[in-house]
Parts: structure tokens; sequence; C-alpha cells
């Protein structure tokens, strides 16, 4: 039998991932009608970009969302690797939850896992170091 505990922080992961699926539909709906653009919403430059030349573990991340928001499944993957593996894992867990409430348990759901989350430390971290790397190396800015 599962441990409650674990069954009651998923259902508590549930309603949040999709809380947050439905905060970026209407999100993308909101740009999409007033053709706003991410990066108009947050103009202002990477704080240590700026001034050390280096990336932050987050640079990316807006361009990121962009080209996601857009389909660009593979150019949002470049630009920071942790946008598309999270939005990824929020549309499979909860999809995997709705189905699970729907067929009355038949169907099996995900568990909260905390090895989700060292995956996501784990790419900010190999990212970050990878992006600076070229730079530091080889002087190559990766997303300009």
């Amino acid at each position: 039998m599962r441990d409650p505990y674990w069954l009651r922080l998923s259902r508590n992961c549930y309603y949040v991932c999709l809380g947050l699926c439905a905060a970026c539909g209407v999100g993308w709906l909101l740009l999409s009608v007033f053709h706003i653009s991410l990066t108009e919403i947050n103009p202002w430059p990477c704080t240590l970009y700026s001034t050390v030349g280096l990336y932050c573990p987050g640079c990316g991340g807006t361009r990121a969302v962009s080209w996601l928001l857009r389909g660009d499944l593979i150019r949002s993957f470049l630009y920071h690797p942790l946008v598309p593996y999270t939005a990824i894992l929020v549309v499979c867990y909860t999809l995997s939850h709705t189905l699970h409430i729907l067929s009355k348990g038949r169907l099996r759901a995900m568990l909260f896992r905390p090895v989700y989350f060292y995956i996501m430390i784990g790419i900010v971290l190999i990212n970050w170091i990878v992006k600076n790397a070229f730079i530091l190396a080889k002087g190559i800015y990766l997303i300009g």
C-alpha cells in the first residue's frame, strides 16, 4: 500500500500543476491576442551578464519560455533546457492525475518524487557551467 503522505503530496502537486497549466494558458492567450513579446515585458538585461560578462544560472529562461509558447521546443531547449523539461513534466503529471481521477482510480497517476527536483538542479548547473565554459575557453557567447 502506498504511503498516505506521498499520496496527499502528489494530489497537492497536481492542483499546483493544474493551476500552472491554467495560468500559462491564460498568459499565452493574452500575449497572443495583444501581440506582446515576453522580452517587451522584461526588457532589462541580466545583472550578472551586464557586469561580469558571464551567464547567470537563469540566463535564457525568458527567451526559452517565449519560444516554448510559440511551439518551438528545440529552440526553447537551446536557450534554457529547464523550461521544456519543466513544461513536459508538468503536462505529464497533470494529464496522469486527470486520467486517474476520470478513470476513478483504474489508471495510476505519477507520484511526486524528489528526484524530479534533483534533475532540475542538475540541468540548471550543467547548463550554467557549459555556457560559461564556452565563454571562458573560446569566447563564444551561445545565447547572445
